[in-house]
């Protein structure tokens, strides 16, 4: 995408994601989204949250409109913390942190 691009560039293809993923949810059936794509999208978005909140005065929310229930996040939380190899002690030292520290 190039610098030039508009919001409403992306909007599309993130929407369609997002309703193929939730229709994916829906229907029991993940195997749907490719384990490649679900990465991809997971680690983009993962990199961009962290950059766009960094400089904020005010904490972006995460999940905006569609929250998530505690057993996702914590699913989630725990994949990405042995991804990045973290134990609850480095998670601990980042939570105290005040925002945008």
């Amino acid at each position: 995408m190039s610098s030039t691009a508009s919001k409403t560039d992306i909007a599309a293809p993130a929407g369609e994601f997002c309703s193929f993923a939730e229709e994916a949810v829906r229907k029991g059936a993940p195997e749907l989204v490719p384990d490649e794509v679900l990465q991809r999208v997971l680690s983009a978005a993962v990199r961009l949250y962290a950059i766009k909140s960094e400089d904020r005065p005010a904490e972006l929310a995460p999940f905006g409109e569609q929250p998530v229930n505690a057993t996702e996040a914590v699913t989630a939380i725990c994949a990405i913390m042995r991804a990045a190899n973290l134990n609850f002690f480095d998670l601990q030292m980042w939570y105290r942190r005040a925002p945008n520290e």
